[in-house]
């Protein structure tokens, strides 16, 4: 190694180390960069740009070489046989060229490896034939121990570099595998050199030199302009390849853009329309042209827009332009500027345009025609009711308001007509809701034709509203002229159905000029209406007021009733009616108001039933009677009326065990009487009810039997334990024939069926003795005894022997839990 560095530092001119250097880094940099655009070239072009890398490789080697042996002074005169330097050339080339065919070809990770060795073993054989074709005065002679250093070193460092350069991609990879062979080309050079022995000979004279020092210099100078200027031309042709490939890439990528865009822009939903700043149309879509009914001609021939607009015109395709336009922020600094315009065709565009930042803007129009459809619509939907298609609450009230607002500012007046079907309940409840809705519909038509220039409405369920311009008079005349005109039945599903109308009437501005007070005004009317006898007609008095005011009052006060200790329970007796022993009693709730005395249940029941009290009433009714029963010390037997409210509250089974399990009173002693329409409304979940109280042991009593419409089938869905013969038939018994017919009908059906039969309203003894007669089993009224306070018949309860007939007898007419009393006519005492 010493013998080296002597030679690099005393045989080799200073400069001669960096300028190889140099040289040597350029070249291989040079050809790695063209060898590494092999792998994107197509087959033919690679094998081109493969010499290519050869050529400035092993070039670069050459001239390295020869730059070092310019700069090499043995002591001797030198010169270089021409076909022996070319040679080496040549050598230096092709082992370049197959060094790195090894080294991309074989893909496997010793092929770098390989093909490096190939190559410090190509550069060990031009450099020791470069040095055989030199020409001196002396003999050579080697150092075999430097010469393998020399080739061991370079083909090792050739061998890395080549493997890198292989194994990794990129900029930085290919400088430091150029590095890395260029210090194992310098390494085996000097390495070499320094293996050199020359021995002058001054026997030998000097030969023809052949190559000089100065052609060999301007050769490899030559040589090295050739090998940069060949480098610079291919990575500048291979970049301008790789723009145009590009270029090519990004056009074609460009056209397909293009072809996409124009493609949306034809199929879009809207037409659009760009317009530069100078006024001329750039763009226009199919949609545009359909909408606009311009020719696809003219819009080829990229006129201005207002051209477009003068077509427009003359044609006749915008008729009618709305100016009411509005600007609209957009997501951007822009804004867009929105109106409406409609064609002559009836088609309504939404024309959306955006100003561009160079003076232009973009123009969309959206056909809105089927949108404004569903809006209006969804507008009437909203102001109309669905089955009748009359207009509804809301929009009704929006009339009125207007109507009065108008009233206030210019006079007049006008009426609202509440009305009410008379009877429509049981038209569902027996035809269903199917004909229910026809029957609305048809009433609805019928309002719409009796009401003249009035304003019909549904409010809701059978419940409509009219609204009148004019006074008193005009408004007694429609609603006379609409109550008349529900005399005539209703075709619905080939039955024929008689309903009524009730009709409450408020005015403005005589009972008030705003809506929500004409309004509660008209339904205390309608309310007035029903009240006296259903199928007429009320007009709105202050004393309706003062009314609703005093039920509002009783509504509070019943509320509070059952905790102030007001409420109390009557009992009216029931008897056998062979033996006439007595055998149980009928709760009555009365009530003793603390300021207006004894109120009468004929009002306090029916407030009661319309506000809801009526459960937690019957409840109260129920857990008191059960309390007091279980304290009589005979087993007689407590009847209590259930009310269609508190029937059908899921929980009232367990709440009428819990009674009987907090008061202790026997199931089989309590009996609780339904009335029909409580189980026709919904029979299935009615008899569920009934079955479950029954499994308990408690006594289930029909009430009323013989009133409703559907008695036989109500017999048929349940087995009751008793039929209560209703008062209105027992009290025409001696008066006509009929009546004992039908008490005699149900009196059989009940032994038929093995049910008791109770007859209540027994008030004369020929009503007792024709009973008895029948064989009715029990019997109840006020010739057995009136509904009083249970004290009073304390005798009874311990002692129930036969009651003697009570003086003045009273008539029992009460429903639900509660009975209501009224003076016998024909009898007193």
């Amino acid at each position: 190694m010493f013998r080296a560095f002597v030679c690099l530092t005393e045989e080799h001119t200073a400069w001669v180390v960096p300028l190889a250097a140099c040289v040597c880094w350029i070249s291989c940099y040079a050809g790695l960069q063209i060898e590494q655009r092999v792998q994107t070239q197509p087959k033919g072009r690679a094998l081109v740009w493969l010499l290519a890398a050869s050529f400035s490789i092993g070039a670069g080697v050459w001239s390295t070489h020869f730059i070092g042996m310019l700069g090499y002074d043995p002591g001797v005169v030198i010169g270089y046989e021409p076909l022996t330097t070319l040679l080496s050339l040549i050598v230096s080339i092709a082992a370049s060229l197959c060094a790195l065919l090894i080294a991309r070809a074989t893909r496997v990770w010793w092929s770098g490896i390989a093909g490096g060795l190939l190559f410090g073993l190509g550069v060990g054989g031009m450099h020791f034939l470069g040095i055989a074709g030199m020409m001196l005065p002396g003999h050579l002679s080697w150092d075999p121990t430097l010469v393998v250093a020399a080739m061991s070193t370079g083909c090792a460092l050739s061998a890395a570099g080549l493997a890198l350069h292989t194994q990794r991609t990129g900029t930085r990879s290919r400088i430091q595998a150029a590095t890395i062979l260029t210090f194992a080309i310098a390494a085996l050079h000097f390495m070499a050199m320094a293996a050199v022995h020359i021995t002058p000979d001054p026997s030998l004279s000097t030969p023809d030199l052949g190559l000089a020092r100065g052609v060999l210099a301007a050769g490899i100078a030559v040589m090295m302009l050739v090998i940069l200027t060949f480098a610079v031309l291919t990575l500048m042709l291979d970049h301008l390849r790789t723009m145009n490939a590009v270029l090519t890439q990004q056009g074609g990528s460009l056209r397909n853009k293009t072809v996409v865009l124009d493609a949306t822009l034809d199929n879009m939903d809207q037409g659009l329309i760009m317009v530069d700043a100078g006024g001329v149309v750039r763009v226009c879509n199919e949609r545009a042209l359909a909408l606009l009914n311009v020719p696809r001609e003219m819009m080829q021939m990229q006129p201005t827009y207002r051209s477009v607009l003068r077509y427009q015109l003359r044609h006749r395709e915008r008729r009618r332009s709305d100016r009411s336009g509005k600007w609209v922020q957009t997501e951007g600094p822009q804004q867009a500027h929105v109106q409406e315009c409609r064609g002559s065709n009836g088609v309504i565009l939404e024309v959306r345009t955006v100003p561009l930042l160079d003076g232009g803007f973009v123009r969309t129009f959206t056909d809105i025609t089927k949108r404004k459809a569903t809006e209006a619509e969804v507008a009437r939907l909203a102001h109309h009711d669905v089955l009748t298609g009359l207009p509804n609450r809301a929009l009704f009230h929006d009339r009125l308001e207007k109507h009065l607002n108008e009233l206030v500012t210019q006079g007049g007046s006008c009426a609202v007509l509440y009305l009410d079907l008379d009877g429509f309940k049981g038209v569902n409840d027996t035809l269903g809701h199917l004909a229910g809705d026809q029957l609305l519909r048809m009433v609805s038509n019928l309002l719409t034709s009796t009401v003249g220039g009035g304003s019909a409405a549904r409010l809701g369920g059978d419940e409509f509203a009219v609204l009148l311009t004019g006074g008193r008079p005009e408004a007694s005349a429609v609603a006379s002229r609409m109550i008349a005109a529900f005399d005539t039945p209703f075709e619905v599903h080939g039955s024929r159905i008689k309903v009524g109308l009730s009709v409450g009437i408020a005015l403005a501005p005589e009972h008030s000029i705003d809506a929500e007070c004409l309004y509660r005004r008209a339904d205390l009317a309608l309310y007035r209406a029903k009240a006296e006898g259903r199928g007429t007609f009320r007009i709105f008095t202050p004393m309706m007021d003062e009314e609703a005011e005093e039920r509002r009052g009783l509504e509070r006060d019943l509320r509070d009733a059952m905790s102030n200790d007001t409420l109390s329970l009557h009992y009216q007796p029931q008897v056998d009616g062979l033996t006439g022993k007595l055998v149980g009693f009928e709760a009555l709730l009365r009530w003793t108001h603390p300021v207006r005395g004894n109120i009468a249940p004929s009002v306090f029941i029916p407030l009661a039933e319309e506000t809801g009290v009526i459960v937690s009433l019957g409840e109260w009714v129920l857990r008191r009677a059960c309390t007091e029963a279980a304290l009589w010390s005979k087993p007689l037997k407590v009847a209590v009326n259930l009310s269609p409210r508190q029937f059908h509250k899921a929980d009232l089974p367990e709440v009428i065990l819990g009674i009987l399990s907090e008061t202790g009173l026997s199931p089989s002693r309590l009996e609780l009487e339904v009335t029909e329409s409580i189980i026709i409304n919904n029979v299935e979940q009615a008899v569920c009810i009934l079955r479950r109280l029954k499994s308990f042991g408690i006594h289930i009593s029909l009430d009323d039997f013989g009133t409703g419409y559907a008695s036989l089938a109500t017999l048929q869905a349940f087995p009751f334990d008793k039929l209560k013969i209703d008062r209105s038939f027992v009290s025409q018994l001696g008066t006509g024939p009929q009546a004992a017919v039908i008490v005699r009908a149900v009196l059989s059906l009940g032994r038929s069926l093995g049910m008791g039969i109770v007859a209540e309203g027994v008030e004369t003894q020929m009503q007792m003795r024709f009973l008895a007669e029948e064989a009715c089993g029990e019997m109840q009224g006020y010739l057995f005894g009136k509904p009083r306070p249970i004290e009073e018949y304390a005798d009874a309860i311990q002692q129930p022997d036969r009651l003697t007939r009570d003086e003045g007898p009273r008539i029992n007419t009460e429903h639900s839990g509660v009975r209501q009393e009224r003076p016998l006519r024909c009898h007193s005492n």
